[in-house]
């Protein structure tokens, strides 16, 4: 659903990163960050970053922890 950088993007979102500093870690422009951001907000239709968050990482299904 959502691309590779796309989920890169949200990552370093959700690690708390602001836009500009996604875009210098990730050496693409802020407005290539923003873009990401409101392409993954239409894909999945969450109204706003934080709902986006909870939609995409509620998807991931939680890896079995080894005993």
């Amino acid at each position: 659903m959502i691309t590779p950088k796309e989920r890169e993007v949200l990552k370093l979102i959700a690690d708390g990163l602001s836009s500009k500093e996604i875009a210098r870690r990730m050496s693409i422009s802020f407005y290539t960050v923003q873009t990401h951001r409101k392409n993954m907000l239409a894909k999945v239709g969450a109204k706003n970053t934080p709902e986006l968050i909870v939609k995409i990482m509620g998807q991931q299904q939680p890896q079995p922890q080894a005993a």
